[in-house]
């Protein structure tokens, strides 16, 4: 009998073995993952966590097409792949923020390529966008003129933005070298330049998928998109775009478009490629008709 017993207790200690084994690789696991998630959100501004997110959702949007879409089902049928497909790519682009609402945004322009619920559900990314608190913003500024603070640049500078979109935001403030000027500083959010390279990656990756997967090109519209987006980080050329067109306003002959248009003055010495400076104007954005109509606007003249 003791050869049994024997077997029985080399069993269990087996078995206990290896469920401690087990428990560790499950805690070392859990430990890795935690740290890499830490390490992501602290010093990556989550892009890994924000790319591993945009695959997924491309993954199963994908899948859903592939094994869901048949044309004999029926337009209302086809209907709802479009829309769950059109929630989960605008849940995915808030989710992420930053670039990715460009992205999103880019996506919702093609108004003649799309179905209508991705029209519908991604143009909700043009609603103003989270902005930063003004202790992320102000290192910001001052890495872009080195040896300053932002105290040496302006005055009153507004704690709180006042308008915020994907990439920027516009606080208010007066010019430490001219205190009577009011002007708009439009700062690039801080962590848009840890995020670009992995979002540009996520993107490429989605579209060669998607061609794949579905035999469309669109690798094209993704190398026009990369360039615009490029283009619109760098503030410094946005100023210069923004003279030449003044320029090329004040030689215009039509001169009911030169009294309509007024393009705001750049101070460049308070612009750089992370933040652009520019004369405060107060106006009334074309989003808000109604508000237009009380200060006595009608379509008529707005769209001469």
């Amino acid at each position: 009998m003791p050869f049994p017993q024997n077997t029985a207790l080399l069993g269990r200690a087996w078995r206990q073995s290896l469920g401690g084994r087990t428990g560790r690789l499950y805690l070392a696991t859990g430990v890795a993952a935690g740290a890499v998630y830490e390490y992501d959100r602290r010093f990556q501004a989550s892009a890994i966590s924000r790319t591993l997110r945009a695959f997924w959702t491309i993954a199963v949007i994908s899948a859903d097409y592939k094994i869901n879409f048949r044309s004999e089902r029926g337009v209302e049928y086809l209907n709802g792949i479009h829309e769950r497909a059109s929630r989960r790519l605008l849940s995915c682009c808030r989710d992420n923020g930053g670039l990715f609402i460009k992205f999103g945004q880019s996506i919702a322009v093609q108004s003649a390529l799309l179905p209508p619920p991705f029209r519908r559900e991604l143009s909700t990314l043009y609603d103003n966008a989270p902005s930063s608190p003004i202790a992320q913003i102000t290192p910001v500024i001052e890495r872009s003129f080195p040896g300053k603070s932002i105290e040496d640049l302006f005055i009153d500078f507004s704690p709180t933005a006042v308008a915020s979109a994907s990439v920027a935001q516009v606080h208010t403030a007066r010019l430490c070298s001219n205190p009577t000027q009011r002007v708009a500083v439009k700062v690039q959010k801080p962590e848009i330049q840890l995020q670009i390279g992995w979002d540009l990656f996520a993107l490429r990756t989605c579209a060669r998928l998607i061609e794949y997967a579905f035999e469309i090109p669109i690798m094209w519209s993704v190398n026009e998109v990369e360039e615009r987006l490029r283009e619109e980080l760098d503030f410094e050329r946005e100023g210069n775009n923004s003279e030449l067109a003044s320029r090329d306003l004040s030689t215009l002959g039509d001169r009911q478009l030169r009294r309509g248009v007024y393009i705001p003055r750049v101070f460049w010495n308070e612009t750089a490629k992370e933040v652009l400076t520019t004369e405060w104007v107060d106006g009334t954005s074309l989003v808000h008709p109604q508000q237009l109509t009380s200060e006595g606007w009608s379509n008529k003249d707005i769209m001469q």
